[in-house]
């Protein structure tokens, strides 16, 4: 399993428009073979700030959502800056206590 965590940065004033065109995009990825979470959210408490959280069943699957996402994304100018880490996971398990 692959988790992809991060934050970026946009200009204040235009991250809720942001986040909501970015809706469909999400909608696109969740539906996605192998996509088992994907959000990306405004952040409660930085107003520039957006956090975000995928999962994945695999290298593979990570990797087609990558290429098809970047044949069909453009550019945005009110991105400030993104950093975006990939994490393997080699076991998983309920959080407890």
């Amino acid at each position: 399993m692959l988790i992809v965590a991060g934050k970026g940065y946009v200009d204040p004033d235009a991250r809720e428009a942001f986040l909501a065109g970015f809706e469909e995009a999400q909608r696109r990825a969740r539906a996605e073979p192998g996509c088992l979470d994907y959000v990306v959210a405004a952040d409660p408490v930085e107003p520039g700030r957006v956090n975000v959280y995928e999962r994945w069943k695999s290298r593979e699957h990570l990797a087609a959502h990558l290429a098809r996402t970047a044949r069909e994304s453009q550019p945005s100018p009110v991105v400030l800056s993104m950093e975006i880490t990939q994490y393997e996971i080699g076991a998983a398990g309920p959080l407890s206590a």
